[in-house]
């Protein structure tokens, strides 16, 4: 059995050695890297016991999810929306069924809906993601949408959620996943550039509080994936892939230990959400997340004295690096109408007023 284990341990300092005021409390075990049937054998080793529900959606139940069930003899769970309805019904009947532990089997939407039932359920989680798409993956907090009277979705910032307790990473399926949700992989850790200093703004201008230890777990995230750009390999090979996944895992921790997604998301993230909305979410998040992290990065370079002197942090590199990762990096090649860009970015902000960022500093407007 060839399982390679990804700890956590020598990132993480202890909370009295940061000096932050966060307790730096993430439950996050391990994430192991290995075919999905050998890694489930290690469950009760971390702990993690029956009876056990699984969570997918029909496009993941058929890469992984069916041969997770059979295996486990668990209970199947289909995600059909990231919304709060829909978790809230699987929440209901997984008390119902009196579950100890649930389990994600598949990308974004699926990851967010069991980690939130995992928070209101007090029960262990794993994840195992079927695509390296986003971040969000070992994030203490879970993207869900309201929906308006008209159907519509609506969004106003993240949900209190759990960790999991496991990450399982097979590559034979993470290697094999859409180029274009690899790409949103990237897209998403690139954020790091503006989500920091969005929020060393919020601790220079108004006191907020700031993790040291957070900003270094981002940024060991960030630089993972810089030197796969660097790399003559491409950016869907299996070592590119596999160090994408290690990245993930520590922009989740740099989230866990602060219990917010301040470290990870900021302006950038804001003008993502209100594409994706606009678009109906047919764009993949991190690509709308690397339009957003572009158009701010620029915004701060121009604003901010204090934006990144490193090279490899400006906006010039940032262009070189989703050329690499084969993110479009202009508006006419995703179809996005400029009108639509300026209502980002002069509108988003108002959607998260409590999460200070270079917009609310600067609000910018349309003219």
């Amino acid at each position: 059995m060839t399982i390679e284990r990804f700890h956590l341990a020598r990132f993480i300092k202890p909370p009295e050695e940061c000096g932050c005021g966060f307790k730096h409390e993430y439950s996050l075990k391990a994430a192991l890297f290995g075919r999905i049937e050998e890694c489930l054998e290690l469950l009760d080793e971390y702990g993690i016991r029956p009876p056990y529900g699984v969570f997918y959606d029909p496009i993941t139940y058929e890469i992984a999810g069916m041969d997770v069930l059979k295996i486990l003899g668990a209970k199947g769970f289909v995600v059909s929306s990231p919304t709060y309805d829909d978790a809230q019904s699987k929440l209901k009947k997984v008390k119902e069924l009196k579950l100890g532990t649930v389990i994600a089997v598949g990308g974004g939407s699926v990851i967010d809906v069991t980690r939130y039932v995992a928070y209101e359920g007090n029960l262990n989680f794993v994840a195992i993601p079927t695509a390296p798409s986003n971040d969000g993956i070992a994030s203490p907090r879970a993207a869900l949408y309201h929906v308006s009277q008209t159907g519509e979705l609506v969004y106003t910032g993240t949900a209190p959620a759990k960790p999991p307790d496991l990450v399982i990473f097979d590559m034979s399926i993470i290697a094999s996943a859409p180029k274009k949700l690899i790409s949103s992989g990237y897209g998403d850790i690139l954020s790091k550039l503006v989500s920091i200093k969005d929020w060393q703004l919020a601790r220079d201008d108004l006191g907020e509080r700031y993790c040291k230890n957070a900003e270094e777990l981002a940024l060991a995230a960030l630089n993972t994936i810089i030197e796969t750009a660097k790399d003559r390999k491409e950016f869907d090979s299996l070592n590119s892939v596999k160090a994408l996944c290690k990245a993930l895992i520590l922009s989740g921790a740099a989230m866990g230990i602060v219990g917010s997604t301040r470290p990870a998301g900021g302006s950038e993230h804001m003008v993502a959400r209100h594409l994706e909305i606009g678009f109906k979410r047919k764009i993949p998040h991190g690509v709308a997340v690397a339009i957003g992290t572009l158009a701010m990065g620029t915004f701060h370079e121009l604003k901010n004295p204090n934006w990144w002197k490193e090279d490899d942090y400006s906006v010039e590199s940032m262009k070189k690096y989703l050329e690499k990762w084969k993110i479009p990096g202009k508006l006419e090649q995703l179809n996005i109408p400029v009108d639509l860009m300026v209502e980002a970015i002069t509108e988003s902000w108002k959607s998260r007023p409590e999460r200070y960022t270079i917009l609310h500093k600067f609000k910018p407007c349309s003219e």
